[in-house]
């Protein structure tokens, strides 16, 4: 079995994180905005460079666990990393996110927000699975 991780992969995954994300809210942002009662004014000073740090460190912790963990279950097409990727964003993202957001008191959201929320770490996960799965390291 061959758990070596790409590291090309890895951080070209970490770039299109970043790009999948903004893409994402330019087609749904004011959608997401009107769904929070709030326009871009409201938000404009909340865009710190630290946020955007966390962001990059987010998308490396994802990639390189899920490049990880693809690897671990040979996971030798992109089928395959695709659908070990769509597991973990299931059972670890989207139940977790969804029960949360409608069912809290804190934080009760309306089904679409919880879709436009979520819709982007599916596309950004499906892209690494996808990826991690067909570019595999060769064994040396």
């Amino acid at each position: 079995m061959n758990n070596r991780i790409n590291h090309l992969a890895v951080w070209i995954l970490v770039v299109v994180h970043q790009l999948v994300g903004w893409g994402w809210y330019a087609i749904f942002g004011d959608m997401w905005l009107n769904y929070h009662a709030k326009t871009m004014t409201d938000i404009e000073r909340t865009h710190s460079v630290g946020a955007y740090l966390f962001a990059i460190a987010t998308a490396i912790v994802v990639n390189y666990a899920l490049a990880w963990l693809i690897g671990r279950l040979n996971a030798a097409t992109a089928v395959a990393g695709l659908k070990i990727a769509l597991l973990c964003w299931f059972a670890f993202l989207f139940v977790e996110h969804a029960a949360i957001a409608v069912f809290s008191a804190f934080e009760t959201n309306p089904w679409p927000l919880v879709f436009i929320d979520m819709g982007r770490p599916f596309v950004a996960f499906s892209i690494s699975g996808l990826l991690l799965g067909a570019w595999r390291k060769p064994a040396v």
